[in-house]
């Protein structure tokens, strides 16, 4: 079964990224996602290209662009969802108040 790109990845998902998940790692670190530039929603593609904020890894605060293996995506643990507030989730906002 595959995911949807949804599924796999948003913006505002914090990943626990060992080094063997993301391309020329030198740490383990945790980032949350900023933007995704490129590799999701290609299916030959092997790594996701984004954009994220170091939470913890020794860059703390820091912006870094990083490809990350999909294949570390699809781990338990790796992606961790912000749980939305007051039972609704980010699919049903409304939007323009």
């Amino acid at each position: 079964m595959t995911m949807s790109r949804d599924e796999l990845l948003r913006v505002g998902d914090t990943l626990r990224l060992g080094k063997a998940d993301w391309v020329y790692a030198d740490r383990p670190m945790i980032v949350r996602v900023a933007d995704i530039r490129y590799g999701l929603d290609q299916e030959q593609s092997q790594v996701v290209g984004l954009i994220g904020t170091v939470v913890a890894g020794g860059r703390d605060g820091r912006m870094v662009a990083i490809a990350v293996y999909k294949s570390a995506l699809t781990r338990p643990g790796v992606v961790e969802r912000p749980r939305p507030v007051n039972g609704e989730t980010y699919d049903n906002q409304p939007h323009g108040h």
